[in-house]
């Protein structure tokens, strides 16, 4: 298998239009985490550049320059609270007050477009998170108008009701006249070992629970076509023209060993991308930067760039230390502690006592990369046929 060494991620100092600026990203150089984290749930490379039987998410022309130019300036008290501050009871919406809701909307557009005005839940899950911000994003831009977010769709039959799905996003494109539905996906995935011809259910969640190409599976045959059935045209008072994947995330490889072949996959060439290593591998690694410093991330973290204060930065040995012990843990109930990866910030001088993300990576137990081979090998997930234009 060839593969490539991952030096300094170039992706960490690119746009949302895959070239290269004369200074870091948004999403990396922002003070604020409110605005770290919004310019990197709109502004970052996507996962993806080519989805088989779908399409990815395409912004209408102009769109994120005025977004981008907007968001430079905006203050962060108006924008959406981070998932830290919404486990310590700040508002979701600080700038957007949020309406009572009728009980139960008749179906039909006017409760289609209740959802465009009733923000998403203080759910601290981080793709509800993201949901959250990309949300707030498509109200707030230029080019496009925001129908409805959030909406279940329902159909009724011998047996009663039952919810088919949820649309995640519907607007329509302001030049065009097109409407168009995406399904969101913030996503997290470790490539297993090395394979000498990789494939998308190599790629799997940090415990093993979601694989890439099981949930590419779930959202092109399930979810992106809930948008053509006669309920959700009914629901919505619009026909959907355009039904896309917007997925965006993380994917990390053994040691930073990048393999060859991945564009083939529809991969796109720049996508964000970090390390996974075992314990020892990464104490190498640190061994190796020694003028560089290091800090666990928080799950609530691991969207935008990292930002911390010499307050935050941990001691190599110290960290070994007490990530050996958390692999190690004897207690019975803390199993999920002993076998989940723990994601490490590698971290550079930033001035006046900050420093700023320049990798990530997991440091994973012993055992992982054995399990999650034995994951990625199993045959893709057989989920429910695509729903048909009607019952």
């Amino acid at each position: 298998m060839t593969v490539r060494e991952l030096g300094p991620d170039l992706s960490l100092h690119r746009g949302g239009d895959g070239n290269l600026p004369s200074e870091p990203p948004l999403w990396r150089r922002a003070l604020s985490p409110r605005t770290r984290d919004l310019a990197w749930t709109t502004l970052s490379p996507p996962l993806l550049s080519a989805v088989t039987g779908a399409a990815p998410a395409r912004w209408p022309a102009g769109t994120l320059a005025a977004w981008q130019h907007w968001l430079e300036t905006a203050d962060p008290a108006a924008l959406p609270a981070t998932i830290d501050e919404l486990a310590g009871g700040h508002a979701a919406f600080p700038s957007d007050p949020v309406p009572n809701p009728a009980p139960n909307p008749a179906p039909g557009p006017a409760a289609a477009m209740q959802h465009v005005q009733d923000p998403a839940s203080r759910s601290l899950r981080l793709g509800r998170h993201a949901e959250r911000l990309l949300h707030f994003a498509l109200r707030h831009m230029q080019g496009l108008s925001l129908l409805a977010a959030n909406v279940p769709v329902r159909r009724a039959g011998a047996h009663g009701i039952r919810t088919l799905g949820e649309l995640d996003f519907v607007w329509r494109e302001q030049a065009s006249g097109e409407v168009v539905h995406w399904e969101m996906a913030a996503k997290f995935y470790l490539m297993a070992g090395a394979v000498p011809a990789p494939t998308l259910h190599d790629f799997v969640g940090p415990n093993m629970v979601d694989r890439l190409g099981d949930k590419l599976g779930h959202v092109v045959g399930r979810q992106l076509p809930l948008g053509r059935t006669p309920e959700a045209r009914a629901l919505l008072g619009h026909v959907v023209d355009r039904s896309e994947v917007y997925l965006l995330g993380w994917l990390f490889y053994r040691d930073g060993q990048v393999p060859a072949g991945l564009d083939a996959l529809g991969i796109a060439p720049d996508h964000l991308r970090g390390w996974w290593s075992p314990l020892d591998g990464w104490r190498a690694r640190a061994a190796a930067r020694p003028g560089l410093r290091w800090c666990r991330l928080p799950r609530s973290g691991w969207l935008s760039g990292a930002l911390v204060p010499d307050s935050g930065i941990e001691e190599v040995d110290a960290l070994y230390a007490a990530l050996a012990q958390r692999f190690a843990d004897p207690r019975h109930d803390h199993g999920w502690r002993r076998e989940a990866p723990v994601m490490l910030c590698e971290l550079e001088p930033a001035g006046h006592g900050w420093w700023r993300e320049c990798s990530r990576g997991f440091v994973v137990p012993q055992g992982w990369e054995a399990r999650a081979m034995a994951r990625a090998a199993e045959p893709p997930r057989q989920g429910p046929q695509a729903l048909a234009d009607g019952p």
